[in-house]
């Protein structure tokens, strides 16, 4: 049944790149899918080729669920077993996409059944990075009709107090980081000020506090940033190489991106940087606004900052200092020898596989804890580099 959808303005502009995508989407990893799925791909008439590549890959998932009861596995080299030469999908080539499942039909959009429905697409998609690389103006959202073909979300775990108003806080926040009288930094900080002054009245179940909040009677000043001293940058730098060694050794997805950024800058780091920025900046002197397309579709996507978790909204946004962070480092560190804007969308697209597609959002504010990098003055360095 066709239902209502919030999602960004550029969403019906986005389509596949199939084979000409330079790093597929399912690669590297398990493909989740559902025990309808599972049963419809195991009778699906096909080639005896094709047959033979199904019965192989397909698994039963560790703790079986009706809505992720088995996997796609890939091949040793992480590709998937379904792929033709040319990178398209041999399934979808030879039964029609109405035989794919749920994650493979959809992807990169994620749909959203629950209370509030949205549809969003994931950064990790190159095709998605590369439409907001070129996209001036701050995103808007929009309702559309759509039948995605998927059952309503089941209910929450978890549960906060929103005052009926969980979208509306959603938009509000995104509202911060476009606010560009401000540096994207300064405005990181803003959304971190917005944030807490939102948890205090939804804690205090002051709805009146949040009214005001939302509909601007309540005026958040934007924090100011540190100045910048090579002390400052130092400090920033040690933090945020020690984050990315911790996150480089448990992931396959920024590995060589995350070794080449930290061999560059272990010598002589502060200079370094210097140059490395001024490269970067030639490379993509509309960074600020591409990093601000991210940070919105992300938080968008993941339904910031009321995901189904038992986690507090300050550390959703530590969460999110340490998505830019990560992304700011890999990139400037990525570019500093070499490379364009395809390198830059395919080193955004591998640190976004990470952030969409693990665990991350929940480990990524203990690991900061654990770093003593979760109060004020250490977020104003990290978000100063």
């Amino acid at each position: 049944m066709e239902e209502p959808y919030l999602v960004p303005d550029y969403f019906s502009a986005f389509s596949c790149k199939m084979g000409d995508c330079r790093r597929p989407c399912c690669e590297g990893w398990p493909i989740s899918i559902t025990m309808k799925d599972y049963f419809q791909l195991l009778s699906v008439p096909c080639s005896p080729e094709l047959r033979r590549k199904l019965d192989c890959c397909l698994h039963l998932a560790p703790h079986p669920t009706e809505d992720a009861y088995a996997q796609i596995q890939p091949r040793y080299d992480g590709v998937c077993p379904l792929h033709l030469p040319d990178g398209r999908c041999g399934l979808h080539a030879e039964c029609g996409e109405q035989v794919l499942s749920a994650v493979c039909r959809l992807y990169p959009r994620g749909v959203r059944n629950g209370q509030d429905r949205e549809c969003s697409c994931a950064n990790s998609c190159e095709a998605v990075l590369e439409l907001l690389l070129h996209h001036d103006a701050p995103l808007t959202f929009t309702h559309i009709t759509r039948d995605f073909g998927l059952p309503d979300a089941p209910p929450r775990q978890h549960f906060f107090h929103t005052a009926g108003r969980e979208q509306e806080i959603r938009l509000w926040l995104i509202s911060m980081l476009q606010r560009r009288e401000y540096s994207l930094p300064r405005r990181m900080l803003l959304l971190g000020a917005a944030l807490h002054a939102l948890d205090e009245a939804l804690t205090a179940r002051d709805d009146v506090a949040v009214d005001a909040l939302l509909n601007g009677n309540t005026v958040i000043p934007a924090p100011e940033l540190p100045q910048p001293s090579r002390e400052n940058l130092s400090t920033g730098l040690s933090a945020v190489q020690r984050m990315l060694a911790m996150l480089d050794e448990s992931s396959v997805s920024i590995r060589a991106y995350g070794e080449e950024a930290l061999a560059y800058f272990s010598v002589d780091t502060y200079a370094k940087y210097e140059a490395a920025i001024s490269r970067f900046q030639e490379v993509l002197p509309q960074w600020g606004t591409w990093f601000e397309h991210l940070l919105v579709n992300h938080l968008f996507f993941v339904q910031f900052p009321f995901q189904d978790r038992p986690v507090s909204l300050r550390d959703e946004y530590l969460a999110l200092v340490a998505v830019y962070t990560l992304l700011r480092f890999m990139l400037v560190g990525c570019l500093a020898e070499g490379g364009d804007e395809v390198r830059a969308v395919d080193v955004a697209a591998a640190a976004f596989r990470l952030v969409d597609h693990t665990e991350f959002d929940r480990y990524a504010a203990p690991l900061l804890h654990e770093m003593h990098c979760d109060d004020h003055a250490h977020l104003c360095l990290l978000l100063s580099l």
